[in-house]
């Protein structure tokens, strides 16, 4: 699947014009294979160019451009690296705006797991390179696999053939995993790798998962006969403008005449498309029992309990439960019927065990985390210990000298493959217990490089100015919030 490294997130505002006073990219990357066996991997680099100095060329217009320097480790050997420039469009009118630019690299590298380190400069500033370090895994195997599947975002003949040139097209990748509402279509590529060990027709297929649904949507979903080759090309494209906003997976699969899996690959993605609602019954399970426990025939439990269950609750499931707690007259039954659906789609044998389970732990958190004027489960630190479980370790600054009292969670692992990952949470008076989340690298979190001013104590006022403006300075660039230090990694 695709890595992506984001650095230094923000919005996606062509418009603007002046250097922004910090280099803002986004970096992703994917596998193909070749006849012969030899995987290799593609970056994909976008550059925002107002982020970048412009200076006058030799022909008097206004250009800049990035130094990059990527190299590939294995058992801390390099087995493959490349140190180049990548200059932006040269523009006449500064008015109109630094146009983004797009870059794709192709390195042969063959199966195994890698170390990537990733250096990028802008030459004609005085800004500090950003690193990044990741981890990426080749494994081509198998007699019959895909690559990994590459969002598009345009397609056309190709007429001088490049590294954006596949099969007799340039395909242009679409690097984020967000799509707003103003993006309708959805186009990806992909290919199946046939070994010699297919011999007849068989079947492609691809569809669209819902993850807050946790089910395969038919309205999105395309099946294809094809013939057998060493590269079966896959292009495949959906309308998503009737898509509402939620988190879903790009699911391609490949089987045999007997419907046999022989391979399968997934990408995840996230809309954005608030014209688009869901109704109720596009989530309630049908045909639930009634089930009157722990104060389930109580309207003033059950709004209760609607709160306490939104740490661990998807978008789309949130909408929902604020529909029921802020309705006029609230509905007993409905709020049931959705809180039993809830905990059915995470224990569909014991919904009811899973629910006493998580709120002994809700029990918990209400004692260790309440504040003098909030529940401990809507606190920052309660929400991420119900959502993400108990960290592996907390580091605990209370008593230095030049900062505010904050604490630092790390997990090991999060879902999503994510790896060392880390919280951190800080507060004005340890007296008041009220710790708010300042800084995250998790997928979804608050991002916040400047965390460390933030905590800092001359932070309140002075040569840094105000401590809550700083706490505001949460940057989104394709809507994904995911950091690691400098440089940003998604594990995808």
């Amino acid at each position: 699947m695709k890595n992506r490294v984001l650095i230094f997130l923000t919005l996606f505002l062509i418009s603007s014009i002046s250097f922004a006073g910090g280099l803002k990219a986004y970096m992703s990357y994917a596998s193909f294979n070749t006849p012969d066996n030899e995987p290799y991997l593609e970056t994909y680099l976008t550059v925002k160019g107002s982020s970048i100095k412009h200076i006058i060329n030799e022909n008097g217009k206004f250009q800049g451009g990035v130094e990059v320097q990527i190299i590939f480790r294995e058992n801390d050997s390099i087995v493959n690296f490349s140190k180049y420039s990548l200059n932006g469009p040269a523009i006449s009118d500064t008015l109109s705006g630094f146009p983004n630019f797009l870059d794709v690299q192709r390195y042969a590298l063959g199966n195994g797991t890698y170390e990537i380190e990733l250096k990028i400069n802008d030459p004609n500033s005085n800004e500090e390179p950003i690193v990044s370090f990741d981890k990426y895994t080749l494994n081509y195997d198998k007699p019959a696999d895909f690559s990994d599947i590459q969002l598009v975002e345009s397609m056309k003949k190709s007429e001088n053939p490049s590294n954006f040139t596949r099969n007799g097209y340039d395909v242009y990748p679409y690097v984020f995993t967000f799509y707003p509402e103003v993006v309708n279509t959805l186009t990806f590529y992909s290919e199946f790798y046939n070994d010699n060990k297919i011999n007849e027709d068989f079947i492609i297929s691809y569809y669209l998962k819902s993850l807050d649904l946790n089910k395969r949507l038919d309205n999105y979903s395309v099946i294809k006969r094809q013939k057998p080759n060493q590269i079966n090309p896959i292009v495949g494209k959906f309308d998503i403008s009737s898509l509402p906003s939620g988190k879903y997976l790009l699911v391609i699969e490949a089987r045999n005449k007997e419907n046999k899996l022989m391979s399968a690959k997934q990408t995840y993605f996230q809309r954005s498309n608030p014209k688009v609602k869901l109704e109720m019954d596009d989530y309630l399970i049908d045909g639930l029992e009634p089930v009157l426990v722990d104060n389930m025939n109580n309207t003033d439990s059950l709004l209760k309990y609607l709160q306490w269950i939104e740490p661990i609750s998807s978008e789309l499931e949130k909408t929902f439960a604020q529909s029921l707690i802020k309705a006029d007259e609230p509905n007993s039954e409905q709020m049931r019927n959705y809180f039993l659906t809830f905990w059915m789609k995470r224990n569909t044998a014991e919904p009811i065990s899973a629910w006493r389970d998580y709120k002994a732990v809700v029990m918990k958190v209400n004692q260790g985390f309440s504040t003098q004027t909030t529940p401990g489960f809507a606190t920052d630190r309660g929400r991420v210990f119900l959502k993400y479980g108990a960290p592996n370790s907390i580091e605990q600054y209370y008593f230095e000298s030049n900062t505010y009292p904050y604490e630092i969670w790390h997990y090991y692992t999060l879902p999503d493959n994510q790896r060392d990952k880390t919280f951190v949470f800080y507060t004005h008076d340890i007296v008041t217990n009220d710790f708010a989340l300042v800084h995250s690298n998790a997928i979804g979190e608050l991002y916040n490089y400047k965390w460390t001013t933030i905590v800092s104590l001359p932070a309140r006022g002075g040569a840094y100015g105000d401590v809550d403006e700083f706490g505001r300075e949460v940057e989104y660039w394709g809507g994904n919030r995911n950091i690691n230090n400098t440089i940003r990694t998604n594990n995808r």
